[in-house]
């Protein structure tokens, strides 16, 4: 068995600095954007005026939206780059794709399986099927938050795209409200309870997961959970180039001055948005409650 203290190299810069314009652009259209789908309860007017209020807030939303735009273009040149110029057409297809394929729907099963302890579990690639889902999401979400967003944006401009007598009918600017705040709160609710739990909160990686950092992984690690990415690399003569030193001392406390205060605004905001997302069912139940109550007293007073 692999020493715990050897590591491998699982991300490379240019995947990490993508990782990094994410993180960036995603926490500050969260914290600016959320203020506004709950701009009835204490915390988010708290928040957006730590945001700098308007119209400081609104800026940083666009902005962090153009950081958003630049890593998706960063990502799609990445992918134009090894499919036409490297002809590499592994990344949409084969073990080392992050797109689901049909082994992915057997690992689906299998974990099922393993879960009630009906059988053993899946030995799982590169990437294991539930990061291929998040990766998907994040593409339709990119596509869709860009394309509501341009329109919220630039409502008059996106207005005019619209044929006078569909415009009548159609309000497009309202629709892209609508759809980017409900992507909004899908993609937020998401990252910062799925995401986090599986990816930064597992016993292994507790307080963080410094591959997000550093790139690196302990060579234990991916034996246990990538097992057949394992046997593969080691099979191919692959495993030893990608064997690299631990990170250091000073790196791993770096990591976790960036990751653990990220990791707690995450949950503080997932908390904040699932309590006003309660009390507003609450509240509605309650007014339904009343006019029902309204309703019947009616019905037997005559």
């Amino acid at each position: 068995m692999a020493n715990s203290t050897t590591t491998l190299m699982r991300f490379g810069k240019f995947h990490r600095f993508g990782h990094t314009l994410t993180i960036i652009s995603f926490f500050g259209l969260v914290l600016t954007g959320m203020p506004l789908v709950f701009k009835d309860y204490a915390w988010a007017q708290w928040l957006y005026g730590l945001m700098g209020g308007y119209p400081t807030a609104g800026n940083i939303h666009r902005i962090c939206a153009l950081i958003t735009f630049f890593a998706a273009f960063l990502h799609f040149a990445y992918l134009a780059f090894e499919t036409l110029i490297r002809k590499d057409k592994g990344i949409f297809w084969g073990p080392d794709s992050l797109l689901i394929q049909p082994k992915d729907v057997l690992h689906i099963l299998g974990d099922i399986l393993w879960f009630f302890r009906l059988a053993k579990r899946p030995k799982f690639e590169r990437y294991i099927y539930w990061e291929k889902f998040e990766y998907l999401s994040l593409m339709w979400g990119t596509l869709v938050m860009a394309v509501t967003g341009f329109a919220l944006w630039f409502p008059v401009q996106t207005a005019n795209l619209v044929p006078a007598s569909i415009a009548t009918y159609v309000d497009i600017p309202s629709i892209a409200l609508v759809a980017h705040r409900y992507e909004a709160l899908l993609a937020a609710g998401f990252i910062f309870s799925i995401h986090f739990l599986h990816t930064h909160m597992l016993p292994e990686n507790i307080p963080t997961d410094e591959a997000m950092f550093t790139g690196k992984i302990d060579e234990a690690h991916v034996k246990h959970e990538r097992g057949a990415y394992y046997e593969r690399m080691k099979e191919e003569g692959q495993l030893e180039s990608l064997r690299v030193p631990a990170s250091s001392a000073g790196a791993k406390f770096v990591s976790r001055l960036m990751g653990v205060p990220l990791l707690a605004v995450g949950l503080l905001m997932v908390g904040f948005m699932l309590s006003s997302v309660v009390c507003s069912l609450a509240y509605l139940f309650v007014e339904l409650t009343k006019n029902l109550h309204f309703d019947i007293f009616s019905i037997f007073a005559f």
